[in-house]
């Protein structure tokens, strides 16, 4: 899964686990906007952009746009489950669904916010964020009957959780107070959380990469909103991170692994008009993938061949989509009035 940033960040989360279901259910269009102002407030680019320019030196921009034409039902080799975050009586949830667009379910019924869903790679569990007690807690959920139990406990404010490619471990962003959020590990059985890297600023994402020895995490650097994407070596521990991006001041805050830990999906853009981008790990080079819309959140299939984002492109209605790694074939996903979005693929 600013500030001044950090006591800007506080606040937000305060403001939403004040937000209890009273009376009346606010109006479908209304509770659209409201998440989504959320979703733009957590993940913030770095400035406005009275113009994007979608081709700046070191993007490659594919030949041809790519097009809404439909695709073959993914097969079970490319298949498998996504989770995301779903807003659901202007309370954002915890929801999955297959790629082929079947099997559809929500899978909380909280009070209070639920964010930042990741599956474990034998999908026997589902990690998210529940804002609990003033705080946000890592949570983890058993996918056979739905039970779920803290995997963190008022550590902070435990946020973008990934796991480990072995499923033993999780990394996460955690902030402590006024300090600027760091990246911590948990076991999957709760065990041992610690600090791993404290950051000179924010960090905002983590992914771990699928050499289990590498995480690419994304982190503020000139000012607040400003992110960008660096590569941290677990072998090494006494070695700085390595900043990857160069050439943009508008990265979105998270980002997901290709399965062959040649590259990263990001988003860039200004908040009217994000995009999604394949990031390569070894050159930097930036690759545009989707063209309109105002996309965001994208990840892998677990074969790589496919990549599922959220975007607005239905009349600012957000929902997932479904393209093809090069960017081509895009299709939806999900189209319900309420928001879906932060979407990630598991197996």
């Amino acid at each position: 899964m600013k500030y001044d940033a950090g006591r800007k960040r506080q606040d937000l989360f305060r403001k939403k686990q004040q937000k209890k279901p009273r009376g009346p259910l606010v109006p479908i269009s209304i509770a659209a906007v409201a998440v989504l102002l959320a979703l733009f407030s957590l993940i913030k680019p770095f400035q406005f952009i009275s113009n994007i320019n979608i081709n700046p030196a070191n993007v490659t921009v594919p030949a041809f746009t790519p097009t809404p034409t439909a695709i073959p039902t993914p097969t079970s080799i490319h298949g498998g489950h996504i989770v995301f975050t779903c807003m659901r009586k202007n309370i954002n949830q915890i929801c999955m669904i297959r790629a082929d667009g079947s099997g559809y379910e929500q899978l909380t019924s909280e009070a209070n916010n639920a964010y930042y869903p990741v599956m474990s790679p034998d999908a026997q569990t589902i990690v998210f964020a529940l804002n609990q007690y003033d705080l946000f807690n890592l949570n983890i959920m058993t996918t056979k009957d739905g039970e779920y139990r803290k995997l963190t406990d008022q550590i902070g404010n435990s946020l973008s959780p990934d796991f480990s490619p072995d499923g033993k471990q999780i990394v996460f962003v955690n902030r402590i107070g006024d300090a600027p959020s760091a990246l911590w590990i948990v076991g999957s059985d709760g065990s041992n959380p610690h600090q791993i890297y404290a950051g000179t600023k924010d960090i905002v994402g983590a992914a771990w990469g699928p050499d289990g020895s590498t995480i690419a995490f994304t982190m503020v650097v000139d000012s607040a909103y400003t992110y960008q994407v660096f590569l941290l070596d677990l072998r090494h521990a006494d070695t700085a991170p390595r900043q990857i991006s160069h050439g943009r001041t508008d990265i979105g805050g998270s980002l997901d692994w290709s399965p062959d830990g040649k590259s990263l999906v990001v988003f860039a853009g200004p908040v009217e008009a994000r995009e999604i981008y394949r990031l390569d790990a070894a050159s930097g080079q930036l690759t545009q993938l989707t063209f309109g819309g105002n996309n965001a959140a994208a990840s892998y299939s677990p074969d790589g061949q496919y990549i599922v984002y959220n975007s607005l492109r239905n009349n600012n209605q957000a929902d997932l989509y479904i393209m093809r790694a090069d960017g081509h074939s895009t299709r939806p996903l999900t189209s319900n009035p309420e928001p879906d979005w932060q979407p990630q693929w598991g197996p």
